[in-house]
């Protein structure tokens, strides 16, 4: 069985050299073709594109597999052999922590030549960095060919809670939160799928706010669940996942005022810390949201929240981390009684179990109240166009994800594209950049990926191997080598 490895490149002349040396040596005495498709021109980047053309070629080359690889990715453990479904073999990494999600299918992904024709190939309409790998991994399921699967099963828990369906649905809560010293803040909720907007760089839905400078527990468009907040400098600080998927998922964040100490969990588990070096910024604000930023905003980003809210709570001490394990691992307890690891009880302040919402039938759960129940007197909050769900009733999903092939490769240093994590500037290391992509065409990819292929369906019929157009450039051609340059 004869390979085909084709390559997108543009200027890295010193990784094209690495790559070259190490294929040659890995693939020795070994039936393949290395195919390098170069981009001459000054347009954006177009990886799709460049891979279908190399493609074409290595039909010419009468292969009968290929396997699209990235230049920066050199192999030390990797079984290259064929295969009848496409697999995905970019997997580890030796001096790298690269993110491994679910649904990746880039980096170095084998296909047999007739089930990339049975697709189409790569859609030709990505330019610049990203989503052109899940326009394939989508066109595989549509015409059924081979993929594995994952399931995101709601927790089998007899807990109720609420549904938030637009921006005019959220709930109003009297704001007793003190950011300046101990404190718990705990939620459980489901995101709905991302839903992009052309008007905004990108997509945040909030679960938990207090405005002014917000203070906010979020999903994200990066696939991201974040909380953020400010400090007395008005510098904005946010801790984030790592990327994960619109699933049914708690989030608590602790701070201890004398350690300074600020730490986000997810599910129990702990995903980041900050040492703070000032205080955090509280707005001391009247209310505070579940559902929304702000109801109310000039420019009209309320970053409104859809989907299930389960519960909310906060404690003016700092619970441990077995506290917080337990909260997860005993999900639908109530937190107004100490059991197993949990004992913070006296000092839950604000509790609103959504299982005990009170339903103004008359006008249609436009409105509705939820009653604090850690609070010593009757304290209530307002509850506008939530509707009444149990957990049972969130509809599972279920997405494909690639085969994979355990592999390990050495990565070459470059700087990374995409999704930007937030860092410590070079300044203090204690003010944080913040995330997001690094162009504008990486959101143009999304929003079109989001907004014209997973709500719909691909293009597949009228875009990739059959409208590939492209002119050549120049040629070289060696011993099992070949080089195109061209213009797209």
């Amino acid at each position: 069985m004869k390979l085909g490895i084709i390559v997108p490149y543009r200027k890295r002349p010193g990784h094209l050299r690495k790559f070259q040396e190490s294929i040659s040596k890995y693939f020795k005495g070994k039936d393949y073709h290395l195919i390098i498709v170069e981009q001459a021109d000054d347009l954006p980047f177009n990886r799709g594109k460049l891979l279908n053309i190399g493609f074409q070629y290595a039909l010419r080359q009468q292969c009968d597999y290929v396997a699209f690889h990235d230049i920066d990715m050199l192999p030390i453990d990797v079984d290259y052999s064929y295969s009848d479904v496409p697999i995905h073999l970019a997997t580890n990494f030796t001096n790298s922590d690269r993110e491994i999600f679910d649904t990746y299918f880039g980096g170095v992904t084998l296909f047999p030549v007739d089930l990339f024709k049975k697709v189409n190939g790569y859609s030709n309409e990505y330019w610049g960095w990203g989503f052109e790998d899940d326009d394939l991994l989508m066109r595989l399921t549509e015409q059924n060919v081979f993929t594995d699967f994952k399931t995101y099963d709601v927790p089998n828990l007899a807990q109720s809670g609420i549904y938030l369906h637009n921006d005019t649905s959220y709930v109003k809560c009297p704001n007793t939160i003190d950011l300046r010293n101990n404190f718990t803040i705990h939620t459980s909720f489901r995101p709905d799928d991302i839903v992009c907007d052309y008007d905004k760089t990108f997509d945040e839905y909030c679960v938990f706010s207090i405005p002014g400078w917000d203070t906010t527990i979020a999903y994200n468009s990066f696939n991201r669940y974040k909380f953020e907040y400010w400090d007395t400098q008005k510098n904005p600080m946010e801790i984030t996942s790592k990327y994960d998927y619109p699933r049914f998922t708690s989030m608590t964040i602790t701070h201890d005022a004398t350690s300074r100490l600020l730490t986000v969990y997810q599910d129990g588990k702990e995903i980041g810390s900050h040492n703070l070096r000032r205080r955090m910024l509280d707005t001391q604000e009247e209310n505070f949201y579940l559902g929304v930023g702000i109801p109310e905003r000039d420019n009209g980003d309320i970053k409104s929240f859809v989907g299930f809210i389960s519960e909310f709570a906060y404690w003016n001490d700092t619970l441990g981390k077995n506290e917080v394990k337990e909260l997860t691992d005993s999900m639908g307890i109530s937190l107004l009684n100490n059991y197993e690891q949990y004992s913070s009880a006296e000092d839950l302040k604000i509790y609103y179990d959504f299982k005990h919402i009170n339903l103004d039938r008359q006008y249609q759960y436009e409105t509705s109240q939820v009653t604090n129940l850690a609070s010593q007197r009757v304290e209530t909050a307002d509850c506008y166009n939530c509707i009444p769900k149990t957990i049972q009733d969130l509809e599972q999903k279920r997405i494909s994800i690639p085969a994979r092939r355990n592999s390990t490769f050495e990565m070459l240093d470059h700087e990374t594209e995409g999704y930007r994590q937030a860092e410590p500037t070079q300044k203090t290391h204690m003010e944080y950049t913040q995330s997001g992509w690094k162009t504008e065409s990486t959101r143009k990819n999304q929003i079109r990926f989001y907004r014209n292929v997973i709500n719909n369906e691909t293009n597949l019929g009228k875009d990739g191997l059959s409208s590939l157009k492209y002119t050549a450039s120049s040629k070289t051609e060696l011993d099992k080598y070949t080089m195109l340059s061209v213009k797209l």
